[in-house]
């Protein structure tokens, strides 16, 4: 079944085929909707929660934190970075499943840039702008493309199988 062609007429009273490609297009324009929400919803959450924990920080006399403590720094932005995301997955009535892997592929790049700097592959000024800059929204799109039919699809699917979740 999955092969048949849809046939209607058109205009002018002849066979209309429906095409692949403008199947495809509706598709792609919601997975990079999807992906500039996240982006936007990322980083605007990472700047607030880290501007709130390292300003609290600095009141607490534990100023310039980047220096200081990179390691916990770094530690601290993939979780501001995670936190946001994960939370506006949810709200979208996004699963658990897809949640929890985004933020662990987030959570990973945090990880991995503390071992190549613990290793000296990374140094201590570059982990902010590998990790906000050059990692962040990059990872994020190669996990969604990984799951294209995901997060291609419109966001009230996810919200109607949340509910059908909650339903159950």
């Amino acid at each position: 079944m999955g092969g048949l062609a849809v046939r209607h007429r058109g205009a002018r009273g002849g066979p209309v085929h429906s095409d692949p490609a403008t199947g495809l297009l509706p598709q792609v324009g919601r997975f990079v909707w999807h992906y500039v929400q996240m982006c936007m919803v990322m980083c605007a959450g990472a700047f607030g929660l880290s501007v709130l924990f390292f300003g609290i920080a600095a009141l607490l006399g534990y100023t310039d934190l980047a220096q200081r403590a990179p390691v916990l720094t770094t530690l601290v932005i993939a979780v501001n970075l995670s936190v946001p995301m994960a939370a506006w997955m949810r709200f979208m009535g996004m699963a658990w499943g897809p949640t929890l892997e985004m933020s662990g592929a987030t959570m990973a790049a945090g990880l991995l840039l503390i071992v190549a700097y613990l290793l000296d592959l990374v140094a201590k000024s570059d982990l902010i702008p590998l990790q906000t800059g050059l990692l962040a929204c990059p990872l994020m799109l190669a996990v969604m493309l990984v799951r294209f039919p995901l997060y291609s699809s419109a966001h009230t699917h996810h919200r109607a199988r949340g509910a059908a979740h909650v339903a159950h």
